[in-house]
C-alpha cells in the first residue's frame, strides 16, 4: 500500500509542478512580463499560498480562497449526486433486465450523457426555481451568514453536473452488475439460502461499486471542469466565474492562479477517490506495482 500511495503522490506532484511550469511559460508570453524569481519564483510563493496582486491591487490568494468555498461544496455536491443516482438507477435497470424498464432507463441515461450542463441548469431553472419555486434561480448567499441558504443556491447547479455523469455510471453500473451476477461470491451467497436481490445488495453492488470506481475518477475531471460553464449559469461567485471574469478583465496571473488551483483541485481529488479504491480492492495496488 505505501508503495501504491508514494506512487500516485508522486504522480500528483508532478501534475501539480507540470502545471505550473505550462500555465507559467503561457501567461509569462502574453503579459509581456515575469513575476520576480521566474518560474522557480512564482511557483514557491504559489507553494505559500502567496499568488500576488490582481490589476486592482487585490490579493490574489484572497480570491481564489473565497471562490473555493462555492467550488468545491458544489463539485463535491455533484460529486456524491452522480455516483449515488448513477448507482441506484443502474442497480434497477439490473433488476429489469432485458426488460422494457431497462431499456428506458438505458435510453435515458445514455440521452443524459449527451445533454450539456448548461442547458440542463437552464431547464431544471425552469421546472423547480421559476415553475415550482422549490430552489433559488441564481445567485449565492455566504455560508456564513445563510448556512441553509448557501446549501439550497447549489442543489440545482449540483444536478447540472451530475445528471449527464449519473447516466453514464448508470449504465456502467447496470453492466457490472450483470457481469457479477454469475460470480463466485454471489453464487455461495444464493447457496446459502439468500435471494439473488439480497445476494446481490450483500456482496455485487461493492464489487460493481470498485469495478465503475476507475470511471467516476475519469469523469471526475470532466465534472469539475464544467463547473466553470455552470457557475456562470448559476452565477455563483466560484472559481470558475473568477476564472471567466479574470479573462474578461485580462488578468492575467489572476487567470494563472485560478487555472493552477483548479487543476490541482482535480488532481487532488482524484488522488483521494484512487487512494480510497485502492484500500478496498487490493488488485488495484497489485496492477499498479506490476
Amino acid at each position: 500500500m505505501l508503495r501504491f500511495v508514494f506512487t500516485k503522490l508522486a504522480a500528483f506532484l508532478a501534475t501539480a509542478l507540470v502545471t505550473c511550469a505550462i500555465v507559467f511559460a503561457c501567461l509569462s508570453t502574453t503579459a509581456g512580463t515575469q513575476p520576480a524569481g521566474g518560474l522557480a519564483g512564482w511557483t514557491g510563493r504559489l507553494l505559500t499560498g502567496d499568488f500576488g496582486s490582481t490589476t486592482q491591487g487585490d490579493p490574489i490568494g484572497g480570491r481564489i480562497a473565497a471562490s473555493l468555498a462555492v467550488t468545491l461544496p458544489l463539485a463535491l455536491l455533484a460529486l456524491v449526486l452522480a455516483t449515488g443516482i448513477g448507482l441506484a438507477a443502474g442497480y434497477l435497470g439490473w433488476r429489469r433486465r432485458d426488460r422494457l424498464g431497462d431499456r428506458v432507463l438505458v435510453a435515458v441515461a445514455e440521452i443524459l450523457g449527451a445533454v450539456p450542463s448548461f442547458w440542463l441548469g437552464m431547464m431544471l431553472v425552469l421546472a423547480f426555481a421559476l415553475a415550482l419555486r422549490w430552489l433559488p434561480a441564481a445567485g449565492f448567499l455566504p455560508w456564513q451568514d445563510n448556512p441553509v441558504g448557501a446549501f439550497a443556491s447549489l442543489i440545482l447547479p449540483a444536478l447540472a453536473l451530475a445528471l449527464p455523469t449519473a447516466g453514464a455510471l448508470a449504465v456502467a453500473t447496470r453492466d457490472a452488475l450483470v457481469a457479477t451476477a454469475d460470480s463466485a461470491p454471489i453464487v455461495a451467497a444464493r447457496a446459502r439460502g439468500l435471494t439473488e436481490d439480497e445476494a446481490m445488495r450483500r456482496h455485487g453492488l461493492l464489487t460493481a461499486g470498485l469495478a465503475i470506481g476507475p470511471d467516476i475518477a475519469s469523469h471526475l475531471a470532466v465534472l469539475v471542469a464544467g463547473t466553470v460553464i455552470v457557475e456562470s449559469v448559476f452565477y455563483l461567485p466560484g472559481l470558475g466565474r473568477l476564472l471567466i471574469d479574470a479573462v474578461m478583465a485580462r488578468d492575467v496571473w489572476l487567470v494563472g492562479g485560478a487555472l493552477v488551483v483548479l487543476v490541482v483541485l482535480v488532481a487532488a481529488i482524484t488522488f483521494v477517490i484512487e487512494l480510497g479504491l485502492a484500500w478496498l480492492d487490493p488488485r488495484l495496488r497489485r496492477r499498479a506495482a506490476a
